[in-house]
């Protein structure tokens, strides 16, 4: 005779030594039974001070670390790219706000050559091998000062062995420390007493200060009186407390979108919390209406 289900025995039996996955396990032992971990959780665990799971590790960081383009050479990192972006169009003025000793400077006169390049330098010292370095080149035109949101001094901290490392935080970068008092102007003032119309080109490598220069440029990026504008991102942000979501902010205010700078293009997105990774190094802030837009973000395909 056919059963239509377990007898009381083997049903018995079951209660008794339950398995896993049994579809007539008593609720009670099903609700109360801890989660599994999964396989790779359980892999990950037991061998995580392996020496060859820490060396996957580091390969996959490492890999991501690629992914996320954080170098600093010109012709690898994008910088070189968007400059040359500008190539076909009428380009009168470009800020270098943080122009160390010259070498971006230098570039952007090159690539393009009708254009005036205002270097920006804070740090005496370092101003006075900017001036050395782009001797003979009219183009550029070099000032011991740097931009900020306030017209006043600023202290910094400079080590004459790394002048790239300027800066205003207390950042814990080896090495010895000096502190020297570097004057400050806003943009705003500076583009009053200079009777400058606009930028169509503002690059800002201030080591943290970012956010204070683009606060003293508020009515020039109101008036949108500059097209296009990139800047540092990274650790500093750390220290300043000034976040990418705030840069978003203070750009989308005045009508600009905000894009990470890879090597030949610009992915323009909505923030999100995920792209707070400190890692940089730069990032491109264009306005709805500027007619490169299109160019920059891969959209635009020459005839």
């Amino acid at each position: 005779m056919l059963s239509g289900g377990p007898g009381p025995a083997e049903l018995h039996s079951r209660t008794e030594n339950p398995r896993v996955g049994s579809s007539i396990l008593p609720l009670a032992t099903r609700k109360s039974r801890a989660p599994t971990r999964s396989t790779m959780g359980q892999i990950t665990k037991r061998w995580r001070t392996n020496f060859f799971a820490k060396s996957l590790a580091r390969m996959c960081r490492q890999y991501l670390n690629w992914y996320n383009n954080p170098g600093f050479k010109f012709h690898r990192n994008g910088e070189q790219w968007l400059l040359e972006q500008f190539r076909q169009e009428p380009v009168h003025t470009i800020f270098d706000v943080g122009a160390n000793v010259g070498a971006w400077a230098t570039l952007a006169a090159t690539t393009l050559p009708g254009a005036t390049v205002y270097a920006f330098e804070i740090v005496p010292a370092t101003f006075d091998r900017l001036r050395q370095a782009t001797q003979g080149r009219q183009a550029i035109r070099c000032f011991n000062v740097g931009l900020g949101d306030h017209v006043g001094m600023l202290r910094i901290r400079y080590n004459p062995a790394a002048s790239d490392h300027a800066t205003f935080t207390d950042y814990p970068w080896p090495g010895e420390r000096t502190t020297v008092e570097g004057r400050v102007v806003t943009g705003d003032s500076f583009l009053e007493q200079h009777s400058i119309e606009s930028i169509d080109l503002l690059k800002i490598d201030v080591e943290g200060a970012e956010h204070l220069v683009l606060q003293g440029l508020r009515q020039a990026f109101a008036d949108r009186r500059i097209r296009i504008a990139y800047f540092e991102y990274g650790r500093y942000n750390v220290m300043t407390k000034f976040l990418l979501r705030d840069f978003y902010e203070f750009f989308g205010r005045h009508g600009y979108i905000v894009g990470k700078l890879f090597t030949d293009f610009v992915d323009f997105r909505e923030y999100h919390p995920d792209d707070e990774d400190f890692t940089g190094p730069h990032y491109v802030a264009c306005h709805r209406a500027e007619p490169l837009l299109g160019r920059l973000s891969g959209v635009y395909r020459p005839p």
